[in-house]
């Protein structure tokens, strides 16, 4: 796909990289820096889980990599350097090549699980209206909610909303598939269950790369990586061989 002459893809290095990458907030005369001078390198195909306490900057790498907040540094996905695109391309890099998994859900009150979805993938395609229903219906029956897929968010518990958002965030076939503690609200039981849900579609899209937030120390033994935070800064980062979430407690 091409936005006015960059290819927002990555096909070819299959890499997301990070390059002194800064980000400070100000309140008032006061600095607040929530990352400093990050770098990494980050291959598709895996599940990285970032983990660290409140105010670590777990949140805030998830924005500077899905462009939802702007930072200093270099920041490339394939071959496109995501920091030197304006603000309509930043729009439709989102748009189209991002997938979120948010803690609180944000879906949308007024539209059933189906139409969750489908809006979703409406916005970041030009499928046909039957296409776009069908890709919905399926990825709904994917997370288990297809006998619910008119339902809406408020009749459904907490655990089948966030399911309806990881329907929606991966029926939009995304490149980057960002996860802010996606169980955070959620029981142990509901919590899994959306954790096998992220974990399978690691294991069938080799071309997505997974970052996945949590304070949660159990949590993280899902992950192929674990990059631990502290105060804004990388503290580690260790490859592992992942356990399934069915195998988790916490």
């Amino acid at each position: 796909m091409l936005v006015n002459g960059l290819k927002l893809s990555l096909e070819g290095t299959g890499m997301v990289t990070l390059e002194n990458v800064n980000r400070v907030y100000r309140m008032g005369d006061h600095k607040i820096h929530a990352l400093k001078n990050v770098s990494l390198s980050l291959e598709t195909g895996k599940l990285v889980v970032v983990l660290g306490p409140s105010g670590s900057g777990k949140t805030t790498l998830l924005n500077v990599l899905g462009a939802i907040d702007k930072c200093d540094g270099r920041i490339t996905a394939g071959d496109l350097e995501i920091t030197k695109l304006k603000k309509h391309q930043l729009t439709k890099y989102r748009r189209e090549k991002c997938g979120f998994i948010f803690q609180f859900f944000n879906l949308l009150p007024v539209y059933n699980a189906l139409e969750n979805v489908e809006y979703a993938i409406e916005l970041s395609s030009r499928m046909s209206r039957k296409k776009v229903t069908d890709q919905a219906t399926e990825y709904l029956r994917r997370v288990g909610l297809y006998d619910k897929r008119y339902h809406f968010p408020s009749q459904l518990s907490g655990g089948e909303q966030q399911r309806v958002a990881a329907a929606r965030a991966m029926a939009k076939n995304p490149e980057l598939l960002l996860c802010d503690e996606p169980t955070g609200e959620l029981s142990v039981k509901e919590g899994k269950q959306v954790l096998e849900i992220i974990q399978n579609m690691v294991k069938e899209r080799k071309d997505v790369l997974t970052l996945l937030v949590t304070h949660n120390q159990k949590i993280a033994q899902i992950g192929d990586i674990v990059i631990r935070l502290r105060s804004g800064e990388v503290d580690s980062i260790e490859e592992q061989t992942p356990i399934s979430a069915e195998q988790l407690s916490w």
